[in-house]
């Protein structure tokens, strides 16, 4: 194993967690607002840690290092939280997860940084395929306008992160893997906190609930984990492998919070589950396989 594979194993761990923890925080608080806290923290500490952000943000790439913020930061997170409110996690996760492999592919191919091949296509059919029968038992969907509204938003946050994430590879060439995570959260913590105080209702209340033991410990996971730790892989991963290849991690994290539902939760692992995940796992595998020649140039 390789130190990527071995980083493309550590991410799909820790976002696989994510799930829970933003799920866990957005009952108490609004959820854009959650958005932005969490990039603010983010902020506040990687523009003191790491140096030339304001270079990248200032630079002659400033302009495309911040459209590619607003896609793959503010809008995913703005449509993602708010469709998460009103929808099942098992919703969420099946429309969330099987849609960012296809979009990473498909703005990838548009974009000349990828080349269909026979194992990303095969990869993503197995990918999807177990992702259908991993939540086949789980996900409940009423119908509900409300709800219609809310796949349609989760299925947006897919494209915005998927584009943000392929226009984001061409930057790397520029700039290291953490310093462009900076750049990009210093433009999401202004874009989320704009978005959150024009749409939420936001007081002394909100606040305080953020400092309530389960939220807080939400984002503190989202912060640490989830930004520093496997955005940065994720960036890295993108610089080598490409979008796509580094998205499989779609198909490898709703089988972490499998395993640590059934290890944490206590909760029954069904034959349909063990094979929706044998299959996702061996689609990631098939995808991650691939000789590097098939990645074309950033």
């Amino acid at each position: 194993m390789t130190l990527d594979h071995l980083l493309f194993a550590v991410m799909s761990l820790i976002w696989g967690v994510t799930w829970l923890a933003t799920k866990v925080a957005i009952v108490s608080i609004p959820p854009v607002f959650f958005g932005a806290a969490r990039y603010v923290l983010v902020s506040a500490v990687l523009l003191i840690a790491v140096r030339g952000v304001f270079r990248v943000l200032t630079g002659p790439l400033a302009g495309r290092v911040i459209v590619s913020a607003l896609l793959v930061n503010v809008g995913t997170y703005a449509l993602l939280y708010w469709g998460m409110q009103f929808v099942a996690s098992g919703v969420a996760g099946v429309v969330n997860m099987s849609m960012n492999p296809v979009f990473l592919f498909g703005f990838a191919i548009l974009l000349g940084q990828e080349r269909a091949s026979w194992r990303h296509m095969a990869a993503l059919v197995l990918g999807i395929a177990g992702l259908m029968i991993l939540f086949s038992g789980k996900a409940s969907f009423t119908g509900s306008e409300i709800e219609l509204w809310a796949a349609v938003a989760i299925v947006g946050a897919s494209v915005s992160y998927s584009l943000g994430s392929v226009l984001s590879r061409p930057l790397l060439d520029q700039f290291t893997p953490i310093q462009l995570t900076a750049a990009q959260g210093v433009v999401a913590a202004v874009g989320l906190s704009v978005l959150s105080f024009a749409l939420e209702p936001i007081s002394v209340r909100t606040f305080a609930a953020l400092l309530q033991p389960a939220p807080l410990a939400g984002l503190l996971f989202m912060v640490v984990f989830g930004t520093f730790i496997a955005y940065t892989i994720f960036l890295r991963l993108v610089r080598e492998w490409g979008a796509p290849r580094a998205g499989l991690y779609s198909f490898v994290s709703p089988v972490v919070a499998l395993i640590l539902g059934a290890i944490v939760l206590g909760e029954p692992l069904t034959w349909r589950e063990i094979l929706g995940a044998a299959i996702m796992l061996a689609a990631a595998a098939v995808a991650i396989a691939r000789r590097p020649a098939e990645v074309l140039p950033a």
